[in-house]
């Protein structure tokens, strides 16, 4: 059996949460609502794109916490980290290799919050 993605599952509740069927959302993208119905199955082959994820965030008028999740969720499943993040990642190469080392030593979120704590006075 298929499990859809954390992102098929959000896409789902909050499509749900707006009160639009899959057809509602599909149209500001151009696509069926079966492309809809397939992503929030897990059946979908070709997520969406950047500037469609936008239309959808849009049409399901997410706060900026919700936007951001989604996004980070759709980037997930396209199995990339959201522009924003990448762009960044780029600009600054030293973050590669604080992951480079977060793989190599096994570092856990516990242990990585407590670096964030560190790093942020605590914030």
């Amino acid at each position: 059996m298929i499990e859809p993605s954390d992102f098929g599952k959000f896409l789902k509740e909050k499509r749900k949460s707006a009160h639009l069927t899959q057809d509602d959302l599909a149209a500001v993208i151009n696509k069926s609502g079966q492309y809809i119905s397939n992503i929030e199955k897990g059946k979908n082959n070709a997520p969406p794109r950047s500037s469609d994820i936008e239309a959808l965030i849009e049409k399901l008028e997410l706060n900026v916490e919700d936007s951001k999740l989604f996004k980070e969720k759709a980037a997930a499943d396209r199995s990339r980290l959201p522009n924003e993040q990448m762009d960044y990642l780029m600009k600054h190469r030293k973050l590669i290799d604080l992951i480079n080392y977060g793989l190599e030593n096994n570092i856990n979120d516990s242990r990585w919050a407590e670096m964030l704590a560190a790093i942020s006075g605590g914030k």
